[in-house]
């Protein structure tokens, strides 16, 4: 049955779920309480849920296979202790890395990784007790049955629960100023986040600045705990003169304890859009921030990730070299490659490769950005470019170890000294490996300018301070799908 011919209730679901735009108000009405009441379920809903769909898969692939553990092992262990050390071991890895937060469920990039990575350390710790504890093995094909089944209905669930909670908008009350809801706003239009909705601000004495047309201001400071009953809100950002009132303070965390959410202005953008606002930094931000510089343990894992991915990378895509250099030579019959000092790790400058995309004589003057729309791209260089094959060579540079495959972008010397003298704190982008793709050029177009390069910097800030294998994963995730796409 099609959607036209179903019920109008089943016919509104089929829309919130897989048309929002076009649903009408009350189906999505009806979508947004379903998905606040998704995440308002506690952890240990999700967890039997989870729980459940292990024991799901695990009798659907016994039932195929009719084998627990295989001829091979010293003992064999039962079906139900198999299914009993997988289910532990899923809620643990689960627990371990996010699966079940709230912030996993509005991110379709979250949720696949999160998912991936906790299947992953779930079957080797599962795999490591039974062996270990128990001398048995179970059956591959058992576990692959179990995996698949749990797998699918897993992102399968989660998705669906990810389209509904996607028109779930938090309340957010501004305490500060007029110029502080104004520039929230401006910022989560650009931004297009649709998570928040802004329910307007409180002032000392109740009214706008003399001579503003806002009319958002919603009542004054000291109404702050009615308000946010009023106008049910779930959300607070403080602006920095509200911060310094001892008795507003005061009833703010009285806010805290009914389960509001509070930050300051830097903080929200920083959660809310995934970059640091450089403009309200000052230098101690970059001793108290907490950042992932210099820490053994993770720079040593990193490097090691890095090393064998970019080894596997050249050697799969081997084939294709002589394919894109094949075609660079029949389009004009220059060189191949090119090379091109940039600035990497601590300012130090090495020699980056790439496919060549542009004519010889491109860069005979000075350097200039490139544009989208660049005059000096080959035919055969603007497909490199839009699939992201020019950047193959790079992983000679990840091998040799001058850079990562997660990092900012590396820039020519002559840039980076024009932006240090014009962008604060620009030069702290290389207290880490400059990389193959950044958090950066998934979240921003194509930057030619000064304001583009602000942007971008604002986001290799963020990476800076929450960078994570996590946050790796999601990053060539969705650059792996920016070629798939590119490609297509």
């Amino acid at each position: 049955m099609t959607a036209r011919g179903a019920p109008e209730g089943i016919r509104n679901l089929l829309t919130v779920t897989c048309g929002r735009e076009s649903a009408p108000p009350r189906a999505r009405a009806a979508g947004a309480r379903l998905g606040q009441l998704l995440l308002e379920l506690p952890d240990s809903a999700w967890m039997s849920l989870d729980a459940l769909l292990v024991a799901v898969g695990f009798f659907a692939g016994y039932a195929i296979v009719g084998e627990v553990s295989t001829g091979y092992t010293v003992e064999h262990v039962h079906i139900w202790t198999a299914q009993a050390v997988f289910m532990g071991s899923f809620t643990a890895a689960s627990l371990v890395f996010g699966l079940y937060g709230r912030e996993t469920l509005r991110s379709r990039s979250r949720i696949m990784i999160r998912t991936l990575l906790t299947t992953f350390a779930a079957v080797i710790l599962a795999y490591a007790v039974i062996y270990i504890l128990l001398y048995a093995v179970v059956s591959r094909r058992l576990v692959c049955g179990a995996l698949g089944v749990y797998l699918v209905s897993s992102l399968v669930l989660r998705f669906g629960a990810w389209s509904l909670i996607h028109d779930v908008r938090r309340s957010l009350l501004v305490v500060g100023s007029t110029g502080l809801l104004a520039s929230l706003r401006r910022a989560l239009d650009q931004d297009g986040i649709r998570e928040y909705r802004l329910v307007g601000c409180t002032t000392p004495d109740g009214h706008s600045p003399e001579g503003a047309a806002d009319s958002s201001v919603v009542g004054t400071h000291d109404e702050l705990e009615s308000l946010c009953t009023k106008l049910e809100v779930t959300d607070i950002v403080v602006g920095a003169e509200a911060a310094r009132d001892p008795d507003l303070v005061t009833g703010i965390i009285r806010c805290l304890h009914r389960g509001l959410r509070v930050t300051n202005e830097a903080t929200f953008y920083e959660k809310a859009a995934g970059r640091i606002l450089v403009d309200e930094l000052t230098p101690d931000w970059f001793l108290f921030a907490d950042l992932k510089v210099g820490e053994a343990e993770s720079v040593s894992l990193k490097r090691v990730i890095d090393f064998v991915v970019a080894a596997l990378g050249l050697v799969v895509t081997l084939p294709l070299w002589a394919l894109i250099a094949a075609a660079i030579k029949l389009d004009d019959g220059g060189p191949v490659f090119y090379a091109q000092e940039r600035v990497g790790l601590r300012g130090r400058t090495f020699r980056l490769h790439k496919f060549r995309t542009m004519r010889t004589d491109a860069e005979s003057g000075a350097s200039i950005w490139a544009t989208p729309n660049d005059p000096r791209v080959t035919r055969i260089g603007r497909i490199l470019r839009r699939t992201r094959l020019d950047e193959l060579p790079q992983l000679f540079d990840i091998v040799r170890g001058r850079m990562s495959l997660v990092g900012p972008r590396p820039e020519r010397p002559d840039i980076v000294a024009s932006l240090n003298t014009v962008l604060p704190y620009y030069p702290e982008r290389h207290l880490i490996a400059p990389g193959l793709t950044g958090w950066a050029q998934i979240n921003y177009k194509y930057g030619s300018s000064v304001e583009d390069a602000r942007r971008k910097l604002q986001y290799d800030l963020y990476y800076l301070k929450h960078g994570c294998l996590e946050l790796d994963l999601m990053i060539l995730f969705r650059t792996l799908g920016t070629f798939l796409r590119g490609a297509c």
